[in-house]
Order: structure tokens, then C-alpha cells, then sequence
């Protein structure tokens, strides 16, 4: 496979994807080719008067190309998605912007020519250095074929399409699968991102477009005489096509000008940002023309380059001459590329991020995939890349026209696409950022900011993915029916819980959406040439790096999404699931950011905890103290230095666990509760191993609880036999810690000794608001049985599926053993 040429190990690695795009191809290019053998000289070189660019000049073929239906289908599908619902100026189209793209090109390639012709003008007159390769006529052409085909990938909707494509599984687990293609996606990405040493996988649409380069319909259009590029052949001109498509620096069919389409300052970039804030009314400024003036070929030996770079300096080894050319920047032009990468940001936080477009594309891929849902089986690529506009396609979903190649029923996503049609999108009920993420008093700014930074990447862990986020949205929806039943029992505001009632009924869970925008920044890989000649990362007055991690923690917003009708039900429910699921409460600076009100009615609370729905802890989270649990430290477990010289992985591996069962932590008083009673527990397993106690005998379980209780109850509070829950607990240390004492009498595996007691301990924790279930399971030892190594003697477990935010950990105390028990302390 690795030195199969690359269009024949993509069709290989992807045949059912190959045979659907083939297919697509012969649709969109019989006519085209019909034309070129009838009469090639029908197609005339044209000129497009372009916003940005100006004049841009289109030679024959990229007429005849433009003419087909392959580039006429992407007319109607907005570059920006459904972003023209909040700024209406933002209306344009991938064909717009694909024009706009080769334009960018000969802007590009004029100015490195430019730059090419200026230094190997000074290698002349040095007398020293070899040339800089420039420009050539095939190299434009195969760039601005590049240009025409890099975004033909791009469906309905545009980027936000594409997460539904790479879902490899369908919403419904009972719905017919029919998605081999999308598997064979992703080992296509794969594919490229190994054969092209890319940094990351490309992404879903630049795959299919570059399945679209390999079909055979365009191979064949390659090959004819109309679209011949100089010397090069069919496969030499698809091979760079791709290269230029991913962005590829290494492998088949890259150049010195491969970056130009897909770089760090390339033609997508530079025309897309300009597009949209021209089109959007948001003026972000950078200066374009100085920008291309200070781009260069750069050439790169082992000497010049000040970069640790291990990869380049292998290609530098490996290259003729021990020199390799790629696309950079003049250090002088820092100030004009800063200028960029804040205009991007900006554009980001303004425009593709406003939580109305947001909730707009939420509503359009959710639709998609209810679809896909109650029709039963999934979308076929042929299905989703009609010929048609995305307006088209919202009414063929809404079921205001028919289409022979689509057939849909399904209520609820018609709802979805008559929502955004009607511009009656969904509203914010609960935001979520990782600078909103309330922080346990007392524990400073540095502490308090590790620990709202655990949480977050632990947040956007868990919710990657739209199986993930439709599932939190359904725990949410059954929360919001299980509030309003409670509440509307207990006679609390009966008549608007009852309304609420009727709207969750009718707009079901398929319209309670959560939805997390990607992080789209990443390092700065570009080169730059210095005055002294050396070539390195470009010096900026602010950290790239360090600013796209700020904005992850500072700006990157989440939301959860309903009809206005149920927001203050739904925004409860949010509340109570995130803290559930995730340990987390947004501190009051999130409400700004919601339709929903911004106080709790203390009456539903006191109804809810009434019922058992909540206890008195969440209640208290969720309004007055609002901050969130804290996560788990190694050090929080006081594990003894004796037990790590065992062990070394002993405490991090257990405090994983226990971040893991606790869906993100422990509330403050519960975290220092557990460091003391830990501490206290470990001192006894000492004192239990290095004593008799694995060889004599124990009575019963009264005589284990005693043993325990007198020795905690030196250091520690400890409450005994307190009756709550119809029942009566062992031990409850520090008002945190329950401890459920069990016995064996009779040889028994460990994990049978009170096998339900961590239940029975959770039973109490709802009633007490605790966490944390210490099982000390006291067992016979056999015959034959070894002695366990202390480390080996403690095992963290949920308690129960419910998700409930409580952990049981297991103590084993073996005794009784026949043979002489060997010291593991």
C-alpha cells in the first residue's frame, strides 16, 4: 500500500465511497464532456468582476469547468453556512468563494514571482547560492485547477455538514447502518495524513474532494485534450491537485507551491476572510497587499534553518542537493500576518460562533440525523449532495416539495427545517465555558484556575461528538418531563408546569440541543527568513500557542438549546445534568449569556428535594454557593510513601478512578473529608498486615466495627449507628465519608464479601449528601490464598449506573489465614 500510487490506494481503501463519488462525477460531467468532443472551441476565456479580487480572469477550461454542473451545484450552497439568518449580507455562495480562490491565486503567484526574480537576482550578483525555483505556466495552471476543485467536497449547510458525515454509527441503534462509506472516510483521512506526514487528519470535506480529483469521470476529463498541462500526464496533474487540496509538504505530487491552496497564508484563507467579513459588515482590516508582498519561496538547507523540526530535517537530508523550497514569510511581514490571525479570531468570536448561527446549524444537523432516524436507514452521498441549494433543501425536509432522489418522512426534523426556515430557531437556556466554571471558595486564583481547566478539557472529552451531545440532551429532556410531573404533583405553579408539560410533549427531545463549536486553532508551523538569512518560527508580540488556549478556556462557548416555551424547565435540567454528569456549575457570570431567568425559583428546588430528585447539596450548588465539585488529586489520597515504593502508580491510578466514577469530582468539604479519613484508613490496613490480624481469627462484623471505630475515632468525627434512610449506618466519618463494615466468615472471594453494601451505602449517601462509600470487607482467607499486597487490597468502583456522582471504595481485610502471611508492607 505504501508505494501504491496514492489515486489507486485511495480507491482501494475506500471502494464503496469510490463507486458513489464515480457516480456523482458521470452525472455532474456528461455533459461537459459531450460539449469538449463536440466542440472544444465553444469554451472562451471570461472575466468575472469579483468584490474582492476585482477582474478575474478564467482560461477556456476553467469555463468549461465552471459551466459544468459539478461547480454550477455548489451556487445555492452558502459559504457560511446558515449564517445569513443573523447577518443577512452574508448570503454568498462556494462558488462565489471558489472564484474568489483562483483570483487569490494569481495574486499569490505574482507576488512569489515577483519576490523569486528579486532574490535570485541578488544570488547573481553574489555569485553564490543555486536559483529559487518560480512559477511556471503548469504549475499556475495545476493551482488554479486545485483552486476550482477544493471545495467540492462540501455539501448542504456547508461545515456544518460535516460532522454529520463523520458519524460512523446511525442515531438510532435499531435503524438500518448503511454507512460503510462514512468508515471508509475516515480511513481515507487516515490514509492521506500518514501517505502526506499532515500534523492532522484532513478534514471530511477535502477527503471527498479529493475523491472527487481521483473518480474516474475526472480522470478521464484529465486526460482529454482540453485540460492537458504541458508535459505533465493525468495522474501528475491529480497528484498535485491533492497535495494542493490537504495542504501536503511531503509526498505524492507535492511542490515548493503545494501550501498555496491549503497553508498557514494561502488563497482559501486569504479570500474566505475577506469574503465573509465583506459580506457579514465586519471590518477586521489586515492588510492584504503588504501580506503577499512579503511572501517568498523560501530555500531551506540544514545550515539556515533554526527550527527543531525533526521531520524537515529528515526531507532536508533526503533532498537533492540537501535543499528543499516551501512557501514562507518575510520577517518583515509579521505585523501584516499578526493582522490576520487576529482578523480570523475575530471573525470566530463574532460571526461563526454567534450563538444564533450556532443554533441555527445545531437545528440543521440534528435534523439530518432524526431523519436518517425515522426513515430507518441513512443518507446515501447521493442523497445529501443534490443539485440542489441549501433553501431547496431545508423545504425538501420541511415536505413543501418532492424530490425523486429523497424520500423523507419524519415529523420531527420537519419541525427542525420549518424552524429555520421560518427563522424561529431554538434559544439558549444554559451556557457552558470553561471561564464560567464556578470554583470552591478558598482556593485561590492559581488553584481555582488548574482546577476550572481539568474540568473543561474533562467537558469538551466527553462531549466530542454529536452521539454524545444528543445523548446529554436527552438526559436533559427526561429531566425537564421528570420536573414538571414532580412539580405539577406538589401543586407548585401547576398551570405554567402543565404548559411546559404540553410543549416538551410536542417539541420532544429532538429540539433540546447541545452544541460545542471546535477548536479551530493551532500552531504556527509557517517559516519566516530573518535579514542574516537564518529561517525560523516567526517572533510575534503575543504567544499564538498560549492565545488559541486562552480563547478555548476565556471564549469558546457551549449551549443548550430548546423552544422558548419550556427555557426555564429545561434551563434547571441543564443545570442539574451538568453537575450530575460533569461535577460542574456555571458561576453567575453564564447567565448574561442565556434566555432563560437568571434566579432559581426556590420553590421548585424545595419541591424537588421533597420528592427525592434532588438532595440538599445540589440545591445549594445550583444557587447560593454556585460552584462546582473539585477533581480528585493524587496527593488528596495521603497515600503512604511505603505503599508507593510498592506501587509508584498507586495514588494517580486510584485518583483517575475515582475522577472517573465521580463525573468530575468531589465537593470541597467532601475532598478534605476524604484526605483525612484515607489517611486514617491507610494507618489501619498498616496496622492490620503488620499485627496478627491476617492470621488470627475475627469474631463478626460488630468486632471489625469496633476495631475501626476506636481507631478513627482518635483522629477524626465519627457518628455511629444513625438511623436514616429506614435503615442504620455503620459509620459516618467527618459528615463526608460513610463506611459500611462487612464479614465473611467462610473462604470467600473479596468481591462477594458485601457485595451490595455499596449500594446500601449509597441508599444512606442520598439521604446525607454523601459521595463517598468506604466498603471494609472483612474475609476469611484459604489454604492456599496468598496474602494480598496492600495496593492490591483496594478497588474503586461505581456504586450504580445511575450517574449520580457517588463512588464506593473497597477495602479488603483478609484474616484468618492458615499459613504464615508474608509482611507486603
Amino acid at each position: 500500500m505504501a508505494d501504491m500510487p496514492i489515486r489507486s490506494a485511495l480507491r482501494d481503501a475506500s471502494p464503496s465511497l469510490a463507486e458513489q463519488i464515480d457516480s456523482l462525477c458521470e452525472e455532474w460531467l456528461g455533459t461537459l464532456r459531450a460539449s469538449l468532443d463536440e466542440a472544444p472551441q465553444r469554451f472562451r476565456p471570461k472575466q468575472l468582476n469579483d468584490p474582492i479580487w476585482g477582474t478575474i480572469e478564467l482560461h477556456p477550461r476553467e469555463v468549461a469547468l465552471l459551466d459544468s454542473r459539478m461547480l454550477q451545484r455548489m451556487r445555492g450552497v452558502r459559504q457560511l453556512g446558515l449564517a445569513q439568518l443573523v447577518f443577512p449580507g452574508a448570503s454568498h455562495d462556494r462558488l462565489e468563494h471558489i472564484m474568489g480562490v483562483v483570483g487569490a491565486v494569481d495574486r499569490m503567484a505574482d507576488a512569489l514571482e515577483r519576490q523569486v526574480a528579486r532574490r535570485n537576482g541578488e544570488f547573481k550578483r553574489d555569485q553564490n547560492g543555486e536559483m529559487i525555483p518560480g512559477v511556471d505556466e503548469d504549475e499556475r495552471a495545476t493551482l488554479r485547477l486545485a483552486a476550482m476543485f477544493h471545495d467540492l467536497g462540501h455539501g448542504p449547510f456547508s461545515h456544518a455538514l460535516e460532522p454529520v458525515l463523520e458519524l460512523t454509527s446511525p442515531l438510532d441503534s435499531t435503524a438500518r447502518d448503511g454507512g460503510e462509506w462514512r468508515r471508509e472516510l475516515q480511513g481515507a483521512s487516515a490514509l492521506l495524513s500518514k501517505r502526506y506526514s499532515l500534523n492532522s487528519r484532513p478534514a471530511t470535506s477535502e477527503v471527498i474532494a479529493v475523491m472527487i480529483v481521483t473518480s474516474e469521470p475526472v480522470t478521464e476529463l484529465l486526460r482529454s485534450g482540453a485540460f492537458r498541462l504541458g508535459n505533465l500526464d493525468a495522474i501528475e496533474v491529480q497528484e498535485r491537485i491533492i497535495a494542493c487540496i490537504i495542504g501536503g509538504v511531503a509526498g505524492p505530487g507535492v511542490t515548493h507551491l503545494s501550501t498555496v491552496i491549503s497553508g498557514q497564508v494561502d488563497a482559501d484563507r486569504l479570500d474566505f476572510l475577506q469574503r465573509d467579513a465583506h459580506h457579514s459588515g465586519l471590518e477586521i482590516g489586515f492588510d492584504t497587499e503588504r501580506l503577499l508582498s512579503k511572501l517568498e519561496i523560501l530555500q531551506i538547507r540544514d545550515s539556515n534553518l533554526e527550527s527543531a523540526d525533526p521531520s524537515m530535517r529528515q526531507r532536508i537530508a533526503s533532498a537533492k542537493n540537501n535543499v528543499i523550497h516551501q512557501v514562507g514569510i518575510a520577517a518583515s511581514g509579521y505585523g501584516s500576518f499578526e493582522q490576520m490571525l487576529i482578523g480570523r479570531t475575530f471573525l470566530y468570536d463574532r460571526l461563526y460562533h454567534h450563538h444564533k448561527v450556532r443554533a441555527a446549524e445545531a437545528m440543521a444537523q440534528r435534523m439530518l440525523l432524526v431523519a436518517e432516524r425515522d426513515r430507518g436507514r441513512r443518507f446515501d452521498l447521493a442523497e445529501i449532495f443534490l443539485s440542489v441549494g441549501d433553501d431547496t433543501f431545508l423545504r425538501l425536509v420541511a415536505g413543501e416539495i418532492t424530490h425523486p432522489k429523497l424520500n423523507l418522512s419524519s415529523a420531527p426534523a420537519s419541525a427542525l427545517a420549518k424552524g429555520i426556515l421560518e427563522r424561529d430557531l431554538l434559544h439558549r437556556a444554559f451556557a457552558f465555558r470553561g471561564r464560567f466554571i464556578a470554583a470552591p471558595p478558598g482556593l485561590g486564583a492559581e488553584n481555582a484556575d488548574a482546577n476550572r481547566h481539568a474540568q473543561w478539557k474533562e467537558v469538551v472529552k466527553r462531549l466530542d461528538g454529536l452521539h454524545a451531545r444528543y445523548d446529554l440532551g436527552a438526559e436533559i429532556y427526561a429531566l425537564a418531563r421528570d420536573i414538571t410531573e414532580v412539580l405539577s404533583s406538589a401543586d407548585i405553579d401547576r398551570a405554567e408546569m402543565e404548559v411546559m408539560a404540553q410543549a416538551l410533549e410536542e417539541t420532544g427531545p429532538e429540539q433540546i440541543i447541545v452544541d460545542l463549536p471546535g477548536r479551530k486553532a493551532g500552531a504556527i508551523r509557517i517559516l519566516a527568513r530573518y535579514p542574516d538569512g537564518s529561517l525560523k518560527l516567526p517572533e510575534f508580540s503575543f504567544n499564538p500557542q498560549k492565545w488559541a488556549d486562552a480563547y478555548d478556556l476565556q471564549k469558546r462557548t457551549g449551549y443548550v438549546f430548546c423552544a422558548r416555551t419550556v427555557l426555564p424547565v429545561v434551563a434547571l435540567a441543564s443545570r442539574i445534568a451538568f453537575l450530575r454528569r460533569f461535577g460542574i456549575v456555571m458561576a453567575k457570570d453564564a447567565d448574561a449569556y442565556i434566555k432563560a431567568g437568571q434566579t432559581i425559583d426556590t420553590a421548585w428546588l424545595k419541591g424537588l428535594i421533597a420528592a427525592g430528585l434532588i438532595d440538599v447539596d445540589t440545591s445549594a450548588l445550583l444557587t447560593s454557593e454556585r460552584h462546582s465539585l473539585l477533581r480528585v488529586r493524587a496527593e488528596d489520597l495521603a497515600v503512604p510513601d511505603a505503599w508507593l515504593a510498592e506501587d509508584p502508580d498507586f495514588a494517580s491510578r486510584m485518583a483517575g478512578q475515582l475522577n472517573r466514577h465521580l463525573k468530575g469530582g468531589l465537593m470541597a468539604a467532601g475532598r478534605d473529608a476524604l484526605t483525612k479519613t484515607l489517611e486514617a484508613l491507610w494507618r489501619f490496613v498498616d496496622g492490620w498486615y503488620v499485627g496478627p490480624r491476617t492470621t488470627s481469627e475475627l469474631a463478626s462484623e460488630a468486632e471489625l466495627q469496633k476495631l475501626l471505630t476506636e481507631h478513627l475515632r482518635v483522629t477524626l468525627q465519627v457518628d455511629e449507628g444513625t438511623e436514616v434512610a429506614g435503615g442504620e449506618l455503620d459509620l459516618l466519618v467527618e459528615r463526608q465519608v460513610l463506611i459500611e463494615n462487612k464479614y465473611h466468615g467462610t473462604a470467600a472471594n473479596p468481591d462477594k464479601v458485601g457485595k451490595g453494601a455499596g449500594a446500601q451505602g449509597r441508599r444512606y449517601g442520598l439521604a446525607l449528601s454523601s459521595q463517598l462509600v468506604v466498603v471494609a470487607a472483612a474475609r476469611r482467607m484459604t489454604v492456599k490464598g496468598p496474602v494480598p499486597a496492600k495496593t492490591k487490597a483496594v478497588i474503586v468502583k461505581a456504586i450504580s449506573d445511575d450517574n449520580d456522582n457517588r463512588v464506593e471504595i473497597r477495602i479488603d481485610l483478609p484474616f484468618g489465614a492458615k499459613l504464615p502471611s508474608r509482611e507486603h508492607g
